[in-house]
């Protein structure tokens, strides 16, 4: 019997029951935190923070790892590539714009009115923080714990090493596109694209066994897409945006009121993604 729960020759919980209580604890906080704030992600930052004790208490007493497995480094390389991340999804996300207006199907109106103004300022400054807060715990959770212990449970002798990492992104993608399946005028096509942005975010976690590449880009990607250009993000505007656009394309294109994850737009953002990816990691990791 206590085999089901427990493997001898690991020194641990098996792989379901080591996810099931980080998720648990996960889901515990997430609904403590959104309770505690009436409107907006404010409750991610809490989140955030909490996560990173998460993984710090999972690997010490859950999945008895070093910390650093997770892809969290306080090094100069860490900094460089989450730098790279970021300035990816950026150029991504300019370059969706600039297809989008090229089309006509997305006028820029100008700049917002407020945008000089101190309390635009503080507003955007505290998209940033919440942007950060949210590309933190999503790729900590989805990435670093989901694939790293995925990739573990599926491997065996019916499965390669290979095989089970390929299993475990995939797994961890469908589940990251679910989790977003719930935000406002979200479809099927939304959760899909949200799905394969999980692959794109795996891509460079896998490659560099670091998380600071899919951090920067998934917070890039939010905060250009919706900060910068003023596009809605995952069904969401934000109330501070530097940008007036006009979205009159075709909605399987733009994605609508959902944002550009839910058309073939955020497909061709993450195609250039992966592109940038390929030349990023070619540089610097395949010497």
């Amino acid at each position: 019997m206590r085999k089901i729960f427990y493997n001898r020759y690991e020194n641990r919980l098996r792989m379901f029951w080591r996810v099931l209580i980080v998720t648990t604890i996960l889901m515990a906080a997430i609904i403590a935190f959104s309770g505690l704030t009436s409107t907006g992600y404010g409750f991610t930052i809490p989140l955030a923070i909490t996560m990173m004790l998460i993984l710090w208490f999972a690997s010490k007493k859950v999945d008895k790892r070093p910390f650093s497995e997770y892809g969290f480094e306080l090094k100069a390389i860490w900094f460089r590539d989450f730098a790279a991340g970021f300035l990816m999804a950026a150029l991504a996300m300019a370059s969706i714009v600039l297809i989008s207006v090229g089309m006509d199907w997305m006028v820029i109106d100008g700049f917002n009115a407020t945008a000089r103004s101190g309390s635009f300022l503080i507003g955007i400054s505290y998209i940033l923080l919440v942007m950060i807060a949210v590309s933190i715990w999503e790729e900590a959770y989805f990435r670093s714990y989901l694939i790293s212990n995925f990739t573990e449970g599926f491997h065996g002798k019916w499965m390669s090493k290979g095989g089970a990492i390929l299993l475990a992104v995939v797994v961890s993608s469908i589940i990251f596109g679910m989790l977003h399946y719930g935000n406002p005028n979200a479809s099927w096509v939304s959760t899909l694209n949200i799905s394969i942005a999980g692959l794109v975010f795996a891509y460079p976690y896998i490659v560099t066994k670091s998380i600071a590449i899919p951090v920067g880009m998934h917070l890039s990607w939010n905060y250009f897409q919706g900060a910068i250009f003023g596009l809605p993000v995952s069904g969401n505007q934000f109330d501070q945006m530097l940008m007036v656009v006009d979205v009159t394309g075709p909605e399987v294109f733009t994605g609508g009121s959902f944002g550009p994850e839910a058309g073939a737009a955020g497909l061709l953002g993450l195609m250039i993604l992966v592109t940038l990816n390929e030349v990023y990691i070619t540089r610097f990791y395949m010497k």
